[in-house]
């Protein structure tokens, strides 16, 4: 799989490889393990070939000492450095920071929920965007922890989102998908500059399916990778109810100005180039604004004597949709039959917290605010 490595040409370390932190004192030191154990296969010393970068945006949590604790174990590697934010950049301005400064042509930028799922995993990223230059991105693909070991935030977050967990029957190495999260994907620096970077108008979401939009039309392609894993666990920011449903709030309140804002984006979420996931995840947004409006249904008709047919029907209509896009999901989670009646409870409001950001980003979208996520 990996292109020859020409001995005599001098070691110069062509990856980046960012880890973004925000909170993840308790995470950080796995995220140093994972990257010591990387290993090329054409070379001796990691430094030959990469180096990487920890960057702390302004955590409370003392996720800077912890970093710098887990690095000196490790003999603080020459390098690996540590940057630390004095005030919260956001996700997209973090990234644009790593872009801009990136000395190597690639970057690998991975988030504090994710964990290599081989020891050649960032080579395996480098050697194919060295092989295919049209490529903006590559991104593997995550794969969940045993189910006895879930919780059911991180469960409901699985089959609430879609996540891109389903096994893939893929011949093709690489098959195209409609956005590179960032979380342990490896990115064309050239690229990114050619289009400026992330949106910072999008500072926590939302912001990776912008780019893609954009690469897009700069003429670059996004892959998936299907047999290149990661482990992938539901992080700090998403591990009770309320935050996700803070988050499917959030969803909703980007999704406006994606979609009418930036030119191109619906390939990225709907067809050929989206992929199956990505598609069937915007076909379940679509189904929650649909869902906003029945569930209040169901009071009114039953309150004024509505036929079951004018309040029913439509509910049944978006339960049906919504539980055939999740049928797999849900099946691989492994509800117990409690899990399963609480997820049913709190279909009502997560539909109602999506429907509730996108009128939020509708208002300020009209309103021309310059910041729809604060």
């Amino acid at each position: 799989m990996f292109a020859s490595v020409n001995p005599a040409r001098p070691a110069e370390p062509r990856l980046t490889v960012a880890f973004l932190l925000y909170n993840a004192a308790r995470e950080v030191g796995a995220l140093v393990e994972a990257l010591v154990s990387q290993r090329h296969p054409g070379f001796d010393r990691q430094s030959d070939w990469l180096e990487a970068v920890f960057v702390d945006d302004a955590s409370r949590d003392g996720t800077a000492e912890a970093a710098r604790q887990a690095l000196a174990a490790r003999g603080s590697p020459s390098h690996v450095r540590l940057v630390v934010h004095e005030e919260n950049l956001g996700l997209a301005g973090t990234l644009n920071e790593l872009v801009a400064g990136a000395q190597t042509p690639f970057l690998l930028t991975c988030h504090l929920d994710c964990r290599f799922g081989r020891d050649d995993y960032a080579a395996a990223m480098l050697d194919w965007m060295e092989r295919r230059p049209e490529a903006a991105a590559v991104t593997g693909r995550p794969v969940l922890p045993p189910v006895s070991n879930l919780s059911f935030a991180e469960k409901l977050n699985v089959v609430a989102n879609l996540m891109d967990v389903l096994p893939v029957d893929a011949r093709d190495e690489l098959v195209p998908v409609g956005f590179a999260e960032g979380r342990c994907d490896v990115f064309r620096v050239e690229a990114l500059r050619a289009v400026g970077g992330y949106d910072t108008h999008l500072r926590v979401s939302g912001e990776d399916q912008v780019l893609a939009a954009r690469l897009r039309e700069k003429g670059y392609r996004l892959y998936q990778a299907p047999q290149l894993a990661y482990a992938l666990s539901v992080s700090g920011e998403q591990d009770s109810v309320s935050k996700l449903l803070r988050h499917h709030w959030l969803f909703g309140r980007t999704t406006p100005y994606i979609v009418l804002a930036v030119p191109g984006s619906a390939s990225g979420l709907l067809g050929a180039q989206a992929g199956s996931n990505r598609t069937s995840r915007a076909l379940l947004r679509l189904a929650e604004l649909a869902g906003s409006v029945a569930w209040p249904l169901v009071p009114v008709g039953l309150a004024l004597g509505w036929p079951a047919s004018v309040w029913a029907a439509p509910l049944g209509l978006v339960v049906a949709l919504k539980l055939a896009l999740q049928a797999r999901h849900i099946a691989l989670v492994r509800f117990s039959a409690g899990e399963l009646l609480r997820y049913a409870l709190l279909q009502p409001l997560l539909d109602v917290a999506y429907a509730a950001g996108i009128l939020e980003g509708l208002g300020r979208l009209a309103l021309g605010r310059a910041r729809p996520i604060g």
